[in-house]
């Protein structure tokens, strides 16, 4: 909270420094109906919420901030609705960018507390090149920065990005510090590389994380390095969002090396989805083959399992009146707690736990922002006594202004 007043403070003292200050933001929140799982009686259903706040402040042409926070709830319904609900609060970005320009580029120097330009979202992309989002139907999220990471920038630091003039090209290094390892505060370094042309879009970060021990065993030191993590991903367009294409994420995290044991790779740390994307007129047809961390799975909506196959079919030019529709089906079948590796043993894969899930959805211009609404059939719950786990339903809203 110290952290947060002090840069409401500093924040709050720069805007008084310039005469017009001017604001922009993007905000969004999600209601989830479901069954209570956990709950032992017949029926107990869950009304749970998801939202997210992203406010920019220009303070000039060339000094912003950013804020963004998220929250995620427990159930409306186990109490009254007025009273009392709990609920997980997160500061996803608090940053402070200042613009210069020379003959060859433009510079962004940023102060950053939280997620900043995580690789995995197409947040970076967006910022530094003004694309129209391109990251995977999937993987969306109503929890701002905190959806679909390959691996966060996480932590209080520093980032420099180049945009360079005469090319779509963008340079950018990344210092910071953050407490991931469980005993000590690490502190990583990253380097970024991205480029956008017609028929071809690239995002590529990597780095290294080294805890600071000060166990030094007796030696005279400041601090002892015992192991190193490195971390690096990737975001890949080929084509565009008006031609056939073909998406492709991959990224690991946090893999130590170590004197004695070297590398130690864990399947549960990376990141891997790929998607052809075909276009039939106003028809796409998305095909997606992932396996997510736990962790990733977690955070999104249209994935339930790590591992798994998606099929997205939607059509984005229906029209009523004024108001624009798409209008679509997400089909997904996924193998619960497996991952990429497990494709070598087909039959362990089948004999094991899988689930097929049918979401139709629908989405339209209301008001100002965008209204979303998709319910969710679960066939594999239909065999069991709880059936009545199969159905979820979700509505969610979001505006710009």
């Amino acid at each position: 909270m110290k952290k947060i007043f002090l840069a409401a403070v500093i924040l709050s003292f720069a805007a008084a420094l310039f005469a017009e200050p001017a604001f922009s933001g993007y905000s969004g929140g999600k209601l989830n109906y479901a069954s209570n799982p956990e709950s032992t009686d017949s029926y107990d259903p869950d009304l749970t919420l998801q939202a997210f706040f992203q406010g920019q402040f220009n303070f000039s042409q060339n000094i912003w901030g950013r804020l963004e926070f998220s929250i995620d709830t427990g159930d409306f319904l186990s109490k009254e609705l007025f009273h009392k609900t709990d609920a997980s609060f997160k500061i996803d970005e608090l940053s402070l960018t200042l613009k210069s320009r020379s003959d060859s580029d433009a510079n962004y120097f940023s102060i950053f507390m939280g997620t900043y330009d995580p690789i995995g979202s197409d947040v970076f992309l967006q910022r530094y090149f003004g694309i129209q989002p391109i990251a995977s139907k999937i993987t969306e999220s109503w929890l701002g920065l905190a959806g679909s990471v390959l691996y966060p920038h996480f932590g209080i630091g520093i980032a420099d990005v180049k945009r360079l003039l005469n090319a779509p090209i963008t340079l950018g290094g990344y210092a910071y510090i953050n407490h991931e390892d469980n005993l000590y505060y690490v502190f990583n370094t990253d380097f970024r590389f991205a480029c956008v042309y017609r028929y071809f879009t690239f995002d590529f970060a990597g780095g290294i994380g080294i805890p600071l021990s000060n166990n030094n065993q007796g030696q005279e030191v400041i601090a002892a390095i015992e192991k190193v993590y490195w971390h690096a991903g990737t975001t890949m367009l080929i084509g565009n969002n008006y031609t056939q294409s073909l998406f492709i994420q991959a990224g690991l995290f946090n893999v130590p090396f170590t004197k004695r044991n070297g590398t130690e790779v864990s399947p549960n740390d990376i990141y891997l989805l790929f998607e052809p994307r075909f276009l039939f007129d106003s028809t796409h047809v998305n095909l997606t083959i992932f396996s997510l961390p736990q962790d990733t799975v977690d955070q999104l909506i249209f994935v339930d399992d790590s591992l798994g196959v998606n099929l997205n079919i939607y059509g984005d030019s229906f029209s009523i009146g004024s108001n624009r529709f798409t209008m679509g089906t997400n089909f997904s079948f996924s193998f619960v707690g497996k991952n990429f590796l497990d494709v070598a043993h087909p039959t362990e894969l089948v004999e094991g736990e899988y689930n097929i899930t049918m979401t139709p959805y629908v989405s339209t211009n209301f008001l100002s922002g965008e209204l979303h609404t998709q319910i969710s059939v679960k066939f594999m719950k239909f065999g069991t006594a709880r059936w009545y786990d199969a159905f979820t339903a979700d509505i969610g809203y979001t505006a710009k202004f």
